[in-house]
């Protein structure tokens, strides 16, 4: 190697040593996350402030960090509905049914069930709603108004029927009968011997007291026809009448009111 090739590598060789000398690299320091802002109450923000926290916590709403909790083994939870404390009887809660559903209520009604079913099967489904105490007792006190009224109506339908049994009395009615004057005549096709050109049932019988006394209390599910005898005694209300004659038939008016009378079934002359 000559001369002037050690003196190109010598250059070369102190020139590379210099660059690495003059590149410096500076240590790196902690930076502290950044700081969230803090608000004079000491909280992050306006929506964690501790009465709304408190408030998201009483009512189960307005956040996500407080998830509804399941219901484990079957066990009933406490159900909450705006406005309406719910009424709890030996674990289970009261309610009002909006439709009617098999197996648990008619419209209407108001029974106990468990809170899984209310909120499961009928409180999605909009077929019931909670209701309170003191909405119980409002209906209840108007349910029993509305009986009271019934029952006044059905007193005075049964003095209508009886006047007009008394006014038809006749010398045929002697003492020893229970119940004489007749309240309801029907006519009807029949034969020389009096059998009928087709029967008649106890819904003709209702329909024909509605039609005579038009003043009548005739509707409900309680007013029905629960007796009908011929005049031997024997009942025939699970049979058409078939002959004619009197007969005689008891009405349920309502509670605790029926009436007696008789029936005069005669033939279209």
């Amino acid at each position: 190697m000559n001369f002037t090739t050690r003196l190109v590598l010598l250059a070369v060789f102190a020139c590379s040593t210099t660059a690495q000398s003059s590149s410096t690299y500076s240590k790196a320091s902690f930076v502290p996350p950044a700081a969230p802002s803090i608000t004079k109450a000491g909280w992050p923000s306006a929506a964690n402030h501790p009465s709304r926290v408190q408030q998201q916590i009483a009512t189960g709403y307005g956040t996500e960090l407080f998830g509804k909790k399941k219901n484990v083994g079957g066990s009933s939870g406490t159900v909450k509905t705006a406005g309406v404390p719910p009424v709890t009887k030996n674990g289970k809660i009261q309610i009002k049914m909006l439709t009617s559903v098999p197996n648990i209520g008619q419209a209407g009604d108001i029974i106990f069930v468990s809170s899984a079913v209310f909120q499961n099967q009928l409180q999605r489904q909009k077929k019931a709603r909670l209701i309170s105490a003191e909405e119980v007792a409002k209906l209840e006190a108007e349910k029993q108004k509305e009986e009271a009224e019934a029952t006044q109506k059905a007193v005075d339908t049964k003095k209508m029927m009886e006047e007009v049994m008394f006014e038809s009395l006749g010398e045929e009615c002697s003492t020893d009968q229970d119940i004489c004057g007749v309240a309801l005549t029907m006519k009807r096709k029949a034969g020389p011997e009096g059998n009928l050109f087709g029967g008649i049932n106890p819904k003709m019988i209702m329909e024909e007291l509605a039609n005579t006394f038009p003043d009548g209390s005739w509707e409900g599910k309680q007013v029905k026809l629960t007796a009908m005898k011929d005049s031997d005694g024997k009942d025939v209300k699970k049979k058409d009448i078939k002959h004619t004659g009197e007969y005689t038939c008891v009405v349920k008016l309502g509670n605790d009111v029926d009436v007696t009378f008789i029936l005069s079934v005669v033939a279209e002359e």
